[in-house]
């Protein structure tokens, strides 16, 4: 069974220790917490016990219910909800992103769980197997090459938009079109996404700060809260 996931009311991360599965996180509380947009690097499985979730994701809301589980692929911005006061158990797998996947999906479960301490690493497995199933793949593109432009280039804004022929306006109009935010703030969550892996690989908080980018460790915390709904600090010891 999933164990040492704290049930309370805020985010608990727990590594998986398995290669189908990057990380675990656990939410039981009033309702749901809205976060700041952003993206993973893995494709990420929201199973939804009781309760419900939400998200905005180009410019729609999807809703997961009770008893359900949605795909949000890699690289997908999405912004979860606040939600009603109505008790929300959820649990969140963080899954590698394998193959590209161009839209959410959501699916029942066939299984009813009331608690996730019930749900063991096997039959999430089995969820995200069927849910990945279902999800048609997509080529690379453009939207594929801006982000790995932006995010494996140490060149400033203006140099990368001169590579792909454009301004600096153009190409900050250009991203936020295709990406959904601008350039600045797509680096700005890559970076989040290097201090989660280097947390995961167990990296002194202070150093991850400096090593993905951020001025010290409180601005790498308080942007950490904000978008990942906890701590660097409380993520380091899941």
């Amino acid at each position: 069974m999933i164990a040492r996931l704290a049930m309370t009311n805020a985010w608990t991360y727990q590594r998986a220790d398995r290669e189908d599965i990057v990380e675990l996180a656990s939410w039981r509380g009033a309702g749901s917490l809205g976060l700041k947009p952003h993206f993973h690097d893995e494709s990420q499985i929201v199973l939804v016990l009781s309760g419900s979730r939400a998200f905005r994701i180009g410019g729609a809301t999807v809703t997961v219910p009770a008893g359900h589980a949605a795909l949000i692929p890699a690289g997908m911005l999405h912004a979860p909800m606040t939600m009603s006061d109505e008790e929300t158990v959820c649990l969140n797998a963080y899954v590698p992103a394998g193959r590209a996947c161009s839209s959410v999906r959501i699916i029942r479960f066939r299984q009813r769980w009331r608690n996730v301490d019930e749900i063991s690493p096997g039959q999430v497995s089995e969820i995200a197997d069927d849910i990945l199933s279902c999800a048609p793949s997509h080529p690379a593109g453009r939207t594929d090459e801006l982000g790995i432009a932006l995010t494996e280039s140490v060149a400033p804004i203006g140099a990368i938009a001169a590579g792909f022929g454009r301004s600096r306006e153009g190409f900050s109009r250009m991203v936020s079109r295709e990406l959904g935010i601008p350039p600045h703030t797509f680096r700005l969550l890559a970076r989040l996404n290097l201090a989660r892996q280097l947390l995961r690989a167990g990296e002194p908080i202070a150093a991850v700060a400096a090593d993905a980018g951020f001025s010290d460790q409180s601005h790498l915390t308080r942007l950490f809260r904000r978008t990942f709904g906890t701590t660097p600090g409380a993520y380091w010891r899941g």
